[in-house]
């Protein structure tokens, strides 16, 4: 009986320790951090298809945060951190309120940190982002990410170019429209 009140009170102990401490937060780096930071709320992308037409996004919102800790049955023992960027378009027709255009999420201090990239509904994803695994996309400062999807609308992109000081700079969407950022100021 003893033994059995010594083992439900070490357990008791290890489970108050682990939620107390939060678990080990994890930080991305400087680079991945780049994914994130070319953007600041308010900026305003301006594209300019081929057809001289005109469409506008707008970054509504940025997030770095760290989400509640619960150890048993999501983390583990790392508290992820996860960074969001959010922006609005008149073609986000399943999202008015905004949609996110980039999300990461840092799982482990070392390794698994995941990159989604969503841009009018033209997406990617790399569920072990790291510098080195997306260079095969890169050439200069430029990543060039394939978002076909057989099921796709014609407008969404198919391809998105991606700058490393710019964000998107240009997309080609499915029916073969090549749209161009305009202002590419700093």
């Amino acid at each position: 009986m003893k033994k059995n009140v010594a083992v439900y009170l070490h357990s008791f102990l290890v489970a108050l320790v682990l939620f107390s401490c939060g678990g080990i937060k994890t930080k991305f780096s400087e680079e991945e951090l780049r994914w994130f930071n070319v953007y600041n709320e308010g900026d305003v992308l301006i594209f300019k298809s081929e057809k001289n037409e005109l469409d506008t996004t707008i970054i509504i919102k940025k997030e770095l945060y760290y989400p509640e800790y619960n150890p048993i049955t999501v983390h583990d023992k790392y508290l992820p951190q996860w960074a969001k960027v959010w922006y609005k378009n008149k073609n986000l027709k399943n999202h008015l309120e905004g949609h996110t255009l980039i999300t990461m999420i840092k799982r482990h201090p070392t390794k698994q940190t995941r990159l989604f990239l969503d841009y009018l509904y033209g997406d990617a994803s790399f569920l072990n982002f790291h510098v080195d695994s997306i260079k095969e996309f890169k050439h200069d400062k430029v990543y060039k990410i394939n978002t076909f999807h057989p099921k796709a609308d014609p407008d969404n992109p198919k391809t998105i170019f991606w700058h490393e000081d710019y964000g998107v700079i240009k997309y080609i969407t499915h029916s073969g429209i090549i749209w161009v950022r305009m202002n590419l100021s700093k």
